[in-house]
């Protein structure tokens, strides 16, 4: 069989978007034909999985359950570690952040010489009104502020459980 299809095969496999008749032809060739070098850590893969199919009896090593199950809470502390560490921080930046805005904001619109005829005019005549509508518009800034801040840890999470996947499988295969 073409060393191209085996290797094409191959990727699909490991990726688990294999059929059975892929798996079969794949088992197949490493049980029953010669392989190249380049295939042999994959033949003995092939070999130890039907060896354990004949083996009905699957042993797990010793440890291995209190193993897993300390490294499953030493992630959930690092995860809550982690998480406590930047929020607090990340909170205060971005309120710095828009209270800048803010700042700009009213001295861009400010005039600048009082005595002129194009002088703004207040919107509202009663001040406890103004404070409404400025509370108001505040609080509709918050809420968008806050929604793109949730995205933002969300995929900061996401990135975070990737690489520790990355550098678990890493660790794994020392």
């Amino acid at each position: 069989m073409k060393e191209d299809t085996i290797r094409h095969l191959l990727e699909k496999y490991y990726s688990g978007e294999t059929d059975v008749n892929e798996e079969k032809i794949l088992e197949d060739y490493f049980m029953h034909d010669e392989v190249s070098a380049e295939f042999s850590v994959d033949k003995e893969v092939f070999c130890h999985l039907a060896e354990m199919k004949e083996n009905d009896e699957i042993t797990v090593p010793v440890g291995m359950e209190k193993r897993i199950s300390d490294n499953i809470d030493m992630w959930e502390k690092q995860s809550k570690a982690n998480k406590l560490r930047y929020y607090p921080l990340y909170r205060y930046v971005s309120g710095i952040a828009a209270a800048v805005v803010i700042l700009i904001g009213i001295s861009v619109f400010m005039p600048k010489n009082q005595d002129d005829s194009a002088v703004m005019k207040d919107t509202f005549d009663n001040p406890q009104e103004a404070y409404m509508a400025t509370e108001n518009a505040l609080q509709l800034f918050a809420e968008a502020f806050n929604k793109g801040d949730a995205q933002i840890e969300k995929a900061r999470n996401v990135t975070k459980n990737v690489k520790e996947k990355i550098d678990n499988i890493k660790n794994f295969r020392k």
